[in-house]
């Protein structure tokens, strides 16, 4: 069921809507994680020692996680129930909710068992090295991990979209096309190495030349090293987060109170995080713009580009301000003007999608941060892989 545009206030776009639910969301994740950072929460009502059993702490973490999910279910039932463009019957939306938090509280609870017996055996450096570890996994497998947490389809690759792919010079075999029921999803690689693309059955609806055009630039993303450096970049940066956060709040994971507080910390940083990585972010869209238009010309580009962006926010023209804090794709009016033809330029510096990446990478850190953004609250099938370019 369509969105009826009327149901918003005056002067309110969807976009914009979208916008001012994920700062609140956002923020009172802050708020939240602050708050148990300095009124010292965790160390009030849970154990700060390694003496507890693993068993036991873990249960008592699994409850703060619990509680968690349940803390954002208005911000998630606003998201994705209400402020979309499709509407489903309450109990499918639940359904996929419960689905996707429950996969989540899941990789948290994997990745606090994994933390805190790597601390409690080598402190807290062995832990530092399970969480870049936790990363690698979340990269490699980001493409099951969107099927598993929202249920995607995988359907026969279509052959439209497989004439595509050839005309991108795209190993068709590397395709995996799934179906969607949310028009945001782009899907986009997994794996470190870009080994498997994952793109939405809605892209068939495409004209075959921005279908083409679309598939070389993901192909560009992978070949230039800008997808890897994206993930990589985004590894270093939460790796850096971690080590940071252990040290200013001098706890260890080893214990229960240690995993709720570090999460907490790593949400400030995450947030930090959403408000610093979208300009490089931007750059490497720019960059693969320019390189793939090199090769096909600009009105394919331009026909993609507004085609995408009208399925996602449907926003041509932001505010320089909004966009510099809030969206590390740039708006599709800027993009379309910067379709100047380089094909050398993706430079070695171009991370792409590295602020999105470095989001969905925190789940190894049980962080509620990921799953706040405007773009996917409320929309489990944007939780691995936001929308994007």
């Amino acid at each position: 069921m369509t969105l009826p545009l009327d149901t918003l206030p005056r002067g309110v776009t969807y976009a914009r809507a979208r916008l001012y639910l994920g700062i609140t969301g956002v923020g009172s994740a802050v708020l939240l994680a602050t708050a148990l950072l300095h009124f010292r929460i965790p160390s009030s009502g849970l154990s700060m020692t390694a003496e507890q059993s693993v068993p036991a702490a873990l249960f008592r973490v699994g409850l703060m996680f619990a509680f968690a999910q349940v803390a954002f279910l208005m911000f998630d039932l606003i998201g994705g129930a209400w402020l979309v463009r499709r509407r489903e019957w309450a109990s499918t939306w639940l359904a996929r909710w419960m689905r996707g938090v429950t996969v989540q509280w899941g990789v948290w609870m994997l990745s606090a068992t994994l933390l805190m017996l790597a601390a409690r055996a080598g402190g807290n450096p062995a832990a530092v090295a399970v969480f870049v570890l936790v990363q690698v996994l979340l990269a490699t497998v980001r493409g099951r991990m969107a099927l598993v947490i929202a249920r995607m389809p995988v359907i026969p690759t279509p052959e439209r979209i497989a004439r595509a792919a050839a005309q991108a010079g795209l190993d068709a075999s590397r395709v995996q096309v799934v179906d969607s029921s949310d028009e945001s999803f782009v899907g986009g690689w997994s794996g470190l190495t870009a080994r498997t693309l994952v793109v939405p059955a809605r892209w068939v609806q495409l004209p075959e030349p921005a279908l083409a055009a679309m598939l070389l630039r993901r192909r560009l993303a992978a070949t230039t090293g800008a997808h890897l450096r994206g993930v990589v970049g985004a590894m270093v940066w939460n790796t850096i987060g971690f080590v940071v956060s252990l040290a200013l709040t001098g706890v260890s994971p080893a214990s229960a109170g240690g995993v709720i507080t570090l999460a907490a910390a790593m949400t400030l940083w995450a947030f930090l995080g959403v408000l610093l990585l979208p300009t490089p972010s931007r750059a490497a869209v720019f960059a693969l713009d320019a390189a793939a238009t090199a090769s096909v010309g600009a009105e394919p580009m331009r026909s993609g580009i507004e085609l995408l962006d009208i399925w996602q926010d449907d926003e041509p023209v932001r505010r320089a301000g909004v966009e510099t804090v809030f969206h590390p794709v740039p708006g599709r009016v800027r993009r379309i003007a910067r379709l100047v033809g380089n094909a050398s330029a993706v430079k070695p510096w171009h991370a792409h999608h590295l602020a999105r990446h470095a989001l969905w990478l925190t789940w190894g850190a049980c962080t509620p941060l990921s799953r706040a953004v405007h773009c996917n609250v409320g929309r489990s099938a944007l939780w691995a892989m936001l929308p994007g370019d």
